[in-house]
């Protein structure tokens, strides 16, 4: 009888132990996940900054409308820090190390291709998940360099370049192409891609002209392009830069005289461009909420639902840039869960092995070098004339897609 009473006395006490050991390591694990929104919200991208920030939040309050996220330990509801990078690569890598002071255990953001790789750099040295928000730098995505939590859902300007020469060749039928490019690594990157194409379809950049971020006067660029009679104009320039540019190419009567082609674009910039010049001009954009009676109704469907709920939060329809920011939160915090942990190389590892991803656009998986494969990585779009435009932001009609690995630069040209 002893020895039963003592027995049970044993296994009480290490079912007490057990279960104050369990308990308290519970109670180590965070209840709150921290989570740091970057953006250029002043300076000349501040309006697509602002589409970005409001697709992020968009996650996060739809995920702690279902109590947060789903941890092995319990709930955990998701807090916001909100930073400001003026696109400015010193304050940007500043405001990164305050959100790292304040806890954040996870980021997405960023709409500066410069930008997206210095916070590369910066999460090998303080390892968080880094999902950009925007296109990132090539450079970044090469064999040994992206960080294990580092990966882009929006491709590279590579990809940009490349699927604009695409079109521009075998759609349009240009083979003489005029290139007016960005002076730094977003527009390098994408002559690059432009060149590939060029390759590969049988097409040839008759000139080239570079401006740097912050131009207003592309007037002797549009001028050559006028004296060469090119088969196309494309730009690269984003933005405020794009605005200047397509207006003044429209205002000098360039239209008539060739199709023009912005490399890249979002809502917020077409609704800048003059209704006349954004008539019949060509562009790539990676969302467009509009998808009614597109070829995947699956697909349709979902950009259907995504724009509803983005709407009733905000009151006007999601820009490309907002979709961006939402797949790679959505993608940022799918991972975690899957994880069961906020640590950047367990988070990482799951968003390379996981081939079952899913978001607005479809099923989608990451590639060895972390960039992002689908069917529909980008939209071909064509501006609506004036006349038969419904509201503000009914600007294009969808003509097609790109994606899967074809529209990536090859595993083997990145080094691996």
């Amino acid at each position: 009888m002893k020895k039963s009473v003592l027995f049970v006395a044993v296994l009480v006490a290490s079912l007490v132990l057990g279960s104050t050991a369990v308990f308290a390591e519970r109670e180590k694990q965070p209840d709150v996940f921290k989570f740091g929104f970057m953006s250029s919200l002043s300076g000349a991208f501040a309006a697509v900054a602002e589409t970005q920030k409001e697709g992020a939040l968009l996650v996060v309050e739809q995920i702690n409308a279902r109590g947060g996220l789903d941890m092995p330990w319990g709930k955990v509801k998701i807090e916001t820090i909100v930073k400001d990078d003026e696109a400015k690569l010193d304050v940007g890598v500043r405001r990164f190390r305050e959100l790292i002071e304040a806890g954040m255990n996870g980021m997405t953001g960023t709409c500066w291709n410069p930008m997206a790789a210095a916070l590369n750099e910066e999460t090998k040295l303080t390892p968080i998940p880094y999902l950009a928000a925007c296109v990132p730098a090539l450079d970044s995505f090469k064999k040994g360099n992206p960080a294990p939590g580092t990966f882009s859902v929006a491709f590279t300007p590579w990809s940009v370049g490349y699927l604009t020469g695409a079109v521009a060749i075998e759609t349009l039928g240009a083979k003489r192409i005029f290139h007016v490019s960005r002076a730094d690594s977003w527009g390098k990157t994408i002559y690059e891609g432009l060149m590939a194409a060029c390759e590969e379809y049988g097409g040839e950049i008759i000139e080239r002209h570079e401006y740097p971020q912050g131009t207003v006067d592309f007037t002797a660029a549009i001028n050559r392009a006028l004296a060469v009679q090119p088969d196309v104009f494309i730009a690269d320039h984003f933005g405020a830069d794009a605005i200047a540019e397509f207006k003044q190419a429209y205002d000098m009567g360039l239209y008539d005289v060739c199709p023009v082609f912005n490399t890249w674009i979002t809502n917020v910039v077409a609704t800048g461009i003059p209704e006349k010049a954004l008539d019949g001009m060509y562009a790539l954009e990676y969302f467009y909420w509009d998808m009614e009676g597109f070829e995947d109704k699956e697909v349709a469907k979902r950009a259907r639902e995504y724009t509803a709920a983005y709407e009733k939060m905000w009151g006007y329809p999601p820009d490309a840039y907002a979709t961006i920011a939402y797949i790679a939160t959505e993608l940022l915090f799918h991972a975690v869960e899957k994880a069961g942990t906020f640590d950047a190389a367990e988070v990482g590892r799951v968003l390379l092995e996981s081939k079952d991803l899913t978001c607005v656009k479809g099923d989608v998986y990451f590639r060895e070098d972390h960039q992002m494969v689908g069917k529909y990585l980008a939209y071909a779009v064509l501006g609506k004339a004036p006349g038969v435009r419904s509201g503000k932001w009914d600007l294009f009609e969808v003509t097609g897609y790109f994606g899967g690995e074809s529209a990536l630069p090859s595993l083997a040209s990145l080094g691996y």
